[in-house]
């Protein structure tokens, strides 16, 4: 009976482990693709603000944007 309690009690430590793996792996990813939707947006408002340049005051550059 006492080999079934350490099967039991590894098994319980196994689960564990990778239950922690797990879930540092959807921390990673998560970092991963807030850094990538970062970096997209910064390059985002990089490429309109220069695109803003060539319309004069009053033009509703964002509202064309927006718009589709």
């Amino acid at each position: 009976m006492s080999s079934l309690v350490n099967i039991d009690a590894d098994y319980k430590k196994w689960i564990t482990e990778i239950s922690k793996r797990f879930r540092q792996g959807q921390l990673k990813a998560a970092v991963k693709v807030n850094d990538e939707m970062l970096r997209f947006y910064w390059s985002l408002g990089r490429d309109m603000d220069f695109r803003k340049k060539n319309y004069a005051w009053g033009s509703h550059f964002y509202s064309q944007i927006s718009s589709g």
